[in-house]
């Protein structure tokens, strides 16, 4: 049987073999580093070059410095295509002839680096249309695209190059899926379209996909070029699931009515976008008139209740006191001097030009004291113009009281608002006011004008005859 023992075995250096085979490792490990650290500083001033400021030197001395550095970024890592691009790019800004030239070079030469970066392919695509070459650019941006096929921004280059040369279809099929994954270019593509097309809105359609969204932004952007009557059409071309799912151009478009005083129109879009019936307004009627439901500050409905809240006057909905139903709304003032209680409690109502109504509510108040009390006004939408007013409260503590506002709507006018005023001090300049009212149970009612019969509010309780 044969001993195995462990021994130290030493290798000898001296051989000339052994000793390159250690130092050619070496060797290379240091001149890849070198070269990696070459290229990374490279890269590093590369992108640091564009971001040179000094504002106490000249602008063109601030661009030389800038052209500087990415030369020298280029002369570290020729290999780096983010030098080049960096140098396009700041040849480009320029705008001399020669740099043009020298800043497709550049691009050229960063393609030829990287290849399969779409972003150097699009740089070059629109330099060389710009240098005059619209084929040459033309096939860059398509192999822009074919290496970001889902990103928006090489087709959108591609799209306007197309456009710029009159091929219209094909530009605006480019266009419309850049759209797609970024809609916030959609009105950019209207614009153009509403040029090429000769303001044909149907042919804007097509050409921006006429999809449900594109069709509902597209209503509001002719809407704002005065092509009401198409906006509509657009926008009844919707179905009803379509119109809640376009709430935002929806109420885009109310907006767009209400400038022109449409309010009508702006009531039947409203009424579009509302699944709750109990929310969902009616012409010649209260909505909320017994205040069922939350009044909502400034109001996502057009046509609902609109209360601004204020310190000095407490607005709040009262399931306790009330006059019918099963709420009312409560206000509590508590005002050591005067303020501005206008406009802070309204509701706009779509009414018939030209006729006559009857405005029935109920008040109620409890230790209410002042020198200027509230009171309900009904004005016009239009102008603002108060056409008629009720009287103002009474101080003290009064139970529920029945009062009602006649009034006619002038000729031309769709809408009337309802507001809560406050009254002028006449004796004294500080004004306090402070105490509680309630109101409930508003009814309109038509009482004559150019349709007969009346128009029933929604009022909870159909009051009697009220006092006057």
């Amino acid at each position: 049987m044969s001993q195995s023992t462990d021994q130290l075995k030493l290798i000898s250096l001296r051989a000339p073999a052994l000793r390159v085979l250690l130092v050619v490792p070496v060797v290379l490990a240091l001149v890849y580093s070198w070269f990696a650290t070459r290229w990374y500083v490279g890269n590093l001033v590369a992108e640091f070059a564009p971001q040179i400021r000094d504002e106490q030197l000249p602008e063109e001395t601030v661009e030389a410095m800038r052209l500087d550095a990415a030369q020298a970024a280029m002369r570290l890592s020729p290999g780096d295509p983010l030098p080049h691009r960096i140098i396009a790019g700041l040849k480009k800004a320029s705008f001399a002839p020669d740099d043009l030239d020298e800043a497709l070079r550049q691009y050229e030469e960063a393609v030829r680096l990287s290849p399969n970066d779409y972003r150097l392919w699009m740089d070059l695509g629109r330099t060389r249309e710009q240098a005059g070459d619209a084929e040459g650019g033309e096939r860059a941006l398509r192999r822009s695209v074919e290496l970001a096929p889902f990103y928006t921004y090489p087709r959108w280059y591609l799209g306007n190059l197309l456009l710029r040369n009159g091929r219209g279809d094909e530009a605006f099929s480019e266009l419309r899926r850049a759209a797609d994954s970024y809609p916030e270019l959609r009105p950019q593509i209207f614009n153009a379209a509403w040029s090429f097309y000769n303001e044909d809105v149907d042919a804007i359609n097509r050409a921006a996909g006429g999809s449900p969204a594109v069709r509902g932004e597209l209503a509001v952007y002719v809407a704002r070029r005065n092509r009401f009557e198409d906006a509509l059409r657009l926008w009844g071309s919707l179905t009803p699931a379509e119109k809640k799912g376009q709430g935002a151009a929806g109420g885009q478009l109310i907006s767009e009515a209400l400038k022109t005083n449409r309010f009508r129109t702006a009531l039947d879009i409203s009424r579009d976008l509302i699944t709750d019936a109990l929310e969902s307004p009616k012409a010649e009627q209260v909505l909320n008139a017994g205040f069922e439901l939350d009044v909502e500050g400034t109001g996502t409905n057009i046509f609902g209740w609109k209360v601004t809240p204020i310190t000095e006057a407490q607005v709040a909905v009262d399931p306790i006191h009330k006059h019918g139903g099963e709420r009312s709304l409560r206000i509590v003032f508590k005002a050591l001097k005067t303020f501005d209680f206008n406009n802070r409690i309204s509701q706009l109502i779509v009414v018939e030009p030209g006729a006559q109504y009857r405005l029935e509510f109920y008040v109620r108040t409890e230790t209410l004291k002042s020198g200027a009390t509230p009171f309900v006004a009904v004005t016009n939408s239009v102008d603002g113009a108060v056409l008629k007013t009720s009287q103002p409260l009474p101080v003290g503590t009064n139970d529920w009281q029945a009062v009602a506002i006649d009034f006619q709507v002038p000729p031309g006018t769709e809408a009337i608002t309802i507001r809560i005023f406050r009254g002028v001090c006449t004796t004294e300049t500080i004004c306090p006011i402070s105490g509680i009212v309630w109101y409930d149970d508003f009814n309109l009612q038509r009482t004559g004008g150019s349709a007969a019969g009346g128009a029933r509010g929604n009022g909870k309780t159909n009051a009697a005859e009220p006092a006057r």
